[in-house]
């Protein structure tokens, strides 16, 4: 099946981690790419609080600050998967640990004779493509926004919404320099071994290209009065390089 074009990013909040022991969805965000720009747009974000009709016991609530009180008069799954189907459907899923949020969605969308999630919509789940992109380095959300210089400050408690708008981010540094953004997870096990090392080709830039670099790098440092990360990174490497 082609991948569908339109990207969504999604993640849930939940009363637990076991999806077939009783434990239900207490969050859905999203958040729809419109190309490579993640837009601040009401018709671009879905957020549903949904009563799990049961209690939220408290090492859940420690994790995401969702509580039974808070969630009672919120609707039920059933009351609200029309709603989420229609802003996900014939899409393509973007889901950091998919197999986690599918497993949850599908069980709420079979208790209720709506099949499964991948009925409607593509999946591509980011910790396969990170751990094949970045191999060696650790792929939580928050890892991956330190590698990408994106700014998670807020997320003091895991939410289903924010955590959406920063796998936006990641998964577009992710995918940075591609013609498309769309892979699904068969395309994400298919992808080339990165190269070793000593097969990769150096090439170095020329005088004239190191002070056009060095002249961009005096504009950033006069803009934002601070030394940019190059040269922090050049300084700091500059004594063992001397020393070898």
């Amino acid at each position: 099946m082609a991948a569908r074009n339109r990207l969504i990013t999604l993640d849930t909040e939940t009363t637990g981690l076991n999806a077939k022991g009783g434990d239900r969805i207490i969050e859905i965000g999203c958040v729809a790419l419109d190309g490579r720009v993640m837009k601040s747009t009401k018709e671009n974000h879905l957020q549903i609080f949904i009563n799990p009709e049961r209690e939220v016991p408290e090492d859940a609530v420690a994790i995401h600050g969702i509580t039974t009180e808070f969630l009672a008069d919120k609707p039920k799954f059933a009351e609200i998967a029309d709603e989420f189907l229609d802003f996900v459907r014939d899409s393509t899923l973007v889901i950091h640990n998919a197999a986690f949020d599918t497993g949850f969605l599908n069980m709420e969308l079979e208790r209720i004779g709506k099949g499964q999630i991948e009925d409607y919509c593509d999946v591509i789940d980011t910790v396969k493509l990170a751990k094949k992109l970045l191999p060696g380095r650790a792929v939580s959300l928050d890892a991956l926004c330190r590698y990408y210089e994106i700014d998670n400050s807020n997320r003091t408690l895991h939410g289903a919404l924010l955590d959406a708008e920063l796998l936006a981010e990641v998964y577009i540094s992710l995918t940075r320099g591609q013609d498309t953004l769309t892979l699904v997870n068969e395309d994400i096990d298919n992808l080339p071994p990165m190269p070793k090392e000593e097969d990769c080709v150096i090439i170095r830039a020329n005088a004239e290209e190191l002070a056009e670099h060095n002249r961009i790098l005096d504009i950033a440092e006069k803009k934002s009065k601070s030394t940019p990360a190059w040269r922090r990174e050049a300084a700091e490497a500059a004594p063992a390089d001397s020393a070898s």
